[in-house]
């Protein structure tokens, strides 16, 4: 980049390196906006790897919460690097508050260590985290979410990054593997913690793969965008055999914003 990003674009370019790309494909004068709604969804993300003790991260969650509240009932804004520009992109763009209380709400999941059990579990947990933040993107883009396929996009979008972190979220001893499917499949906690080859989990990650639907068209560039990566990183997720172990699936796939920008021009 050769112009100077503010601190809400430093930290979405620094720790939410996808969403600072698919930023790239929204309007210029949107992107300090989704900069700002970005950064904030990363503040509430990292709470469970910031913190030492589970009521430690509800006090921080309460923070954001409370933030939040301030910003919609015209009280004095905290002086804060990443309130302060959300507040403005809240005001700008006319963004409601549920998605927000949304948002922080779900990260109260991560502290509770608690696997999902199921498919629907995982789907759960993916919508409750991604999709309102996808409408909040989509409404600052100046589409309109309710006319737009959002919780599919949504949907893709959280399960190619779970799938790809699985071998990140395993060394912090977390796991978003449904419990049936690796009980059906002989795969044991453990193991997967300590980085071990396991015969089923290339089966796990093909039945949570397949769940990423392809042929979702919509109309806003950010969400094609979104869309599109979905795919480009299924597809490499496949092309290594569904092994997310594998040290390939650290790098980039070949020709990724090439690919997204003509999925994007061409849908």
């Amino acid at each position: 980049m050769s112009f100077k990003l503010s601190y809400c674009g430093q930290q979405v370019r620094a720790h939410d390196l996808d969403r600072f790309f698919l930023s790239m494909f929204a309007p210029p004068q949107c992107r300090e906006a989704l900069w700002a709604l970005f950064a904030f969804n990363y503040e509430i993300a990292k709470t469970r790897e910031v913190v030492s003790e589970t009521q430690l991260g509800l006090i921080r969650l309460q923070w954001w919460r409370d933030a939040i509240a301030v910003v919609y009932e015209s009280g004095d804004i905290p002086e804060h690097e990443v309130v302060q520009p959300l507040a403005a992109a809240i005001a700008a763009y006319d963004l409601p508050r549920e998605p927000f209380d949304k948002l922080i709400y779900a990260r109260e999941f991560d502290l509770e260590d608690v696997r999902p059990t199921t498919l629907e579990g995982l789907l759960n947990y993916a919508d409750f985290t991604t999709t309102p933040l996808m409408s909040l993107a989509v409404r600052i883009c100046g589409g309109e979410p309710d006319a737009e396929p959002v919780h599919p996009i949504a949907l893709n979008y959280a399960l190619s990054g779970l799938l790809r972190s699985v071998p990140t979220h395993a060394q912090q001893r977390r796991c978003f593997l449904p419990e049936d499917l690796m009980n059906e499949h002989g795969m044991y906690l453990n193991q997967l913690y300590d980085g071990k080859p396991q015969a089923g989990m290339p089966k796990v990650v093909e039945a949570l793969t397949d769940k990423i639907v392809p042929g979702v068209r919509a109309e806003t560039p950010f969400l094609k965008a979104a869309q599109a990566l979905s795919m480009v990183y299924k597809r490499q997720i496949k092309g290594l055999g569904y092994d997310v172990f594998n040290p390939k699936m650290r790098l980039q796939p070949a020709f990724k914003a090439l690919r997204v920008l003509m999925a994007v021009k061409t849908s």
